[in-house]
């Protein structure tokens, strides 16, 4: 997938799940943006890497993502086997937030 169409879906993504966020939540959210933006990119990463359990649904979401990416580059895939492996991309990405939210 090229590089601007996963920056593409990644914005998509942020913003579906931005607003299924409660006000708490997105002032959270919100916040992280704002400190990934300020930091110096392997110190941000690094601080976050150790909240418990993050380095762990970012791997699972990654391999989801290459699932999706070979899928789409090596054969058709049914309508269902997309839908599943969405459906878990989104579960994870949930899992994620609210470990940010709570951490």
């Amino acid at each position: 997938m090229a590089t601007e169409q996963k920056h593409s879906n990644y914005l998509s993504e942020a913003e579906s799940r931005l607003r299924q966020l409660s006000p708490e939540k997105l002032r959270v959210a919100v916040a992280i943006i704002a400190y990934l933006q300020k930091t110096e990119e392997n110190e941000a990463t690094e601080k976050i890497l150790n909240i418990p359990d993050f380095a762990k649904y970012l791997r699972e979401i990654e391999q989801n993502e290459e699932k999706l990416e070979n899928t789409a580059s090596n054969q058709i895939a049914s309508d269902e086997e997309v839908w599943q492996a969405y459906l878990a991309v989104e579960k994870k990405w949930e899992e994620v937030f609210l470990q940010l939210a709570n951490s």
